[in-house]
């Protein structure tokens, strides 16, 4: 897989993290849904990778619990990448006042890996112009 220079192999800390893929702290526009027949909820990631993604939620999500999610890069003429993920973690953020919430993607095909990293490089890439 190509690296990104913006983007950060986890170092496999003995603090137990477990995390192997290259990460970015960009922004992304999330909307996640628990079931087809309930409306979306719309945030943003704080930390995403080829495996999973770290969102901010208004609810504490059940460990397990699988979730449809559509990512979108504002402004890009792509479509929305849509895909499935399990809840890994949800811990309650005081500062924030909501949950800080760790989603690892169902089995993200090469396709969906490259257009995710797209997706992030272009993000990169506008920020930093």
């Amino acid at each position: 897989m190509k690296r990104f220079k913006h983007m950060e192999k986890s170092q496999l800390p003995s603090s137990g993290d477990k995390r192997a893929s290259e990460r970015s702290h960009e922004k992304l526009l999330v909307s996640y849904s628990i079931s087809a027949d309930l409306p979306p909820e719309f945030t943003e990631t704080y930390d995403i990778a080829t495996g999973g993604l770290a969102m901010l939620t208004n609810a504490e999500l059940s460990l397990d619990l699988e979730i449809l999610i559509r990512l979108e890069l504002r402004g890009d003429p792509g479509p929305k990448l849509r895909l499935r993920g399990n809840v890994r973690w949800s811990t309650y953020d005081p500062l924030l006042q909501k949950y800080r919430t760790g989603i690892a993607f169902a089995g993200p095909s090469s396709e969906f890996e490259r257009e995710l990293l797209r997706y992030i490089d272009t993000l990169h890439d506008l920020r930093t112009r």
